[in-house]
């Protein structure tokens, strides 16, 4: 295995919603950083080509592609002709779930990981979700609230600016918003009609990240400008090697793609963003003597907890005439929310815990509505990653089990969306249909419905592209993996920030929360690990 002798002051693996942030914040504050990414660079001519049309994909165009090695990848919503560059070869990189229980794990490995075929929703968390057992009685506290959490939230929103219109809901607050985005005349009917038809449903404006026609994040090209980043694609991390004595991370191992050869990389400081179950299986695989379990396992907690927002979609057809251009730039602009209804399940009794939010488009670009319904899964100890004993990707390291089951709570939330749903629709003044729900609207759909929905009508867990856990925070080593700082307590130089460190994924998009808490995490890096 060769070696790099001089060590860098930080190391990150993932260059995605977490990792790229983690760069930016690191550089910023004059660490020298290496940034490693499993996938290959960008090519913002071959991948984002000008005469690219707006996403679509056929059943056969599917198909085909899943013969070719994706069967899992084009499964995916946002899986196009277009984008299928972007999801990763499920031969080379195997997962597996117990029989009966599957799990749709979606991947992009390529510098920017997932962010390229992102829709841009951030909303943020609120103290329903960071203190939930203290506020609804169910759940898990996190041991940080909102008011931790806020003034980070700012930072990403200002960076990256974000479209939204001041709403005064309180579980989901209001944020550093540039202005609203377009919408579509009947989307704004629809508003009215909803808020004047059902009293306490609230409808706001999508909270939407503007769109950035440069390929690169914006947060890796302001590390690239400090002169203090160095990236290396193709950089497939296997473990974390340890310092035997303080049981702390001494670099990383990793494997080139193209070329095979085994590589170490040495650093003061380890930063986790290979999204959840990349660094939950990245710390399983770390074992040592010192760490016989993994890296941050001596509670039993690593890899537990695992979760997917509960997600279910509806659609329509609306009359031609009320279809207007699509608003987005080009076929890479994925954004697709115009109105949002925040969590509206603690102002009426329910038959299952937590909640669930709705984002709706109607008539963006062609003639139809559709409503997005995510929800928040409850944690369990028995949904988890854990590492197969008999199967390997490509590259030699362990592949992930994924153990992941909606509950009867899950099943319930999807009957009450499926009731909602079609009630806020019919009060928006959208036809609806008696077999409306995307499950049901081809006979393509209907044949291959197993692929992609449970028995309740949910997508899989997984479809959301949401997980979170298998890391989770707490104030204790005895029952969480990450202390408030996302700083393992196994290993204090060692950081996971992206969605494993989550204790509950609540009913919002993550990936803002998971910018925010990166953020926090580097200034208490650049706070407390200073350079030798």
């Amino acid at each position: 295995m060769s070696s790099d002798e001089s060590p860098y002051d930080a190391i990150v693996v993932g260059s995605g919603a977490a990792g790229s942030w983690a760069a930016k914040e690191l550089t910023e504050a004059g660490l020298r950083v290496l940034l490693l990414e499993a996938g290959r660079g960008v090519d913002p001519v071959t991948d984002f080509p000008d005469e690219a049309q707006a996403g679509t994909i056929g059943v056969v165009s599917r198909a085909r592609a899943a013969m070719r090695g994706q069967p899992v990848q084009a499964r995916c919503a946002a899986f196009f002709e277009t984008t299928k560059q972007f999801y990763v070869n499920d031969r080379e990189n195997p997962y597996t779930t117990p029989p009966g229980a599957r799990f749709l794990w979606y991947r992009g490995r390529q510098l920017g990981g997932r962010l390229h075929t992102w829709s841009r929703h951030v909303p943020r968390m609120s103290d329903n979700e960071f203190k939930s057992a203290s506020v609804r009685g169910h759940g898990f506290d996190w041991p940080i609230s909102y008011e931790d959490v806020a003034p980070y939230y700012d930072i990403v929103e200002q960076t990256l600016g974000v479209h939204g219109v001041p709403s005064n809901i309180p579980s989901c607050p209001d944020g550093q918003f540039i202005g609203p985005a377009k919408t579509t005349q009947i989307e704004e009917k629809f508003k009215t009609g909803v808020e004047n038809r059902i009293p306490g449903i609230r409808v706001t404006y999508g909270r939407t990240v503007k769109y950035d026609r440069q390929r690169i994040p914006l947060p890796l090209r302001l590390a690239a400008g400090t002169g203090n980043l160095e990236v290396r694609t193709d950089a497939v991390v296997r473990r974390l090697p340890i310092d035997q004595r303080t049981g702390n991370a001494v670099g990383v191992d990793y494997v080139d793609r193209i070329t095979g050869t085994a590589r170490a990389v040495h650093g003061r400081v380890v930063v986790l963003c290979a999204s959840a179950i990349e660094s939950v299986r990245i710390l399983l695989n770390s074992r040592t003597a010192r760490h016989p379990a993994g890296v941050g396992n001596s509670s039993g907690y690593l890899g537990r907890y695992l979760c997917d927002h509960v997600a279910y979609a509806q659609s329509g057809a609306i009359p031609d005439h009320e279809a207007e251009p699509t608003p987005a730039e080009d076929a890479f602009d994925f954004a697709a929310t115009g109105l949002y209804i925040p969590s509206f399940c603690e102002d009426a009794p329910t038959d299952f815990p937590g909640g669930y939010g709705i984002q709706v488009g109607i008539g963006r670009g062609k003639p139809t509505w559709s409503m997005y319904a995510l929800g928040e899964m409850q944690p369990r100890f028995e949904n988890r990653v854990s590492l197969d004993p008999r199967v390997t990707d490509a590259y030699g390291v362990p592949a992930a089990r994924i153990e992941c089951r909606h509950s009867p709570d899950e099943a319930k939330m999807v009957a009450h969306m499926k009731e909602m749903v079609r009630e806020i629709a019919a009060a928006g003044g959208l036809p609806v249909e008696s077999n409306h729900d995307l499950a049901r609207r081809s006979i393509a759909l209907r044949l291959l419905r197993p692929r992609f929905f449970t028995g309740s009508g949910a997508y899989w867990p997984g479809a959301a592209i949401h997980e979170s856990g298998g890391a989770r925070m707490g104030a204790s080593p005895e029952d969480s993996v990450v202390d408030p700082y996302c700083r393992v307590w196994d290993a204090e130089n060692v950081f996971v920030t992206d969605g494993a460190c989550f204790v509950s994924p609540g009913y919002q998009n993550h990936t803002l929360t998971m910018m925010a808490l990166t953020v926090r995490a580097c200034r208490f890096i650049a706070g407390n690990h200073t350079k030798s």
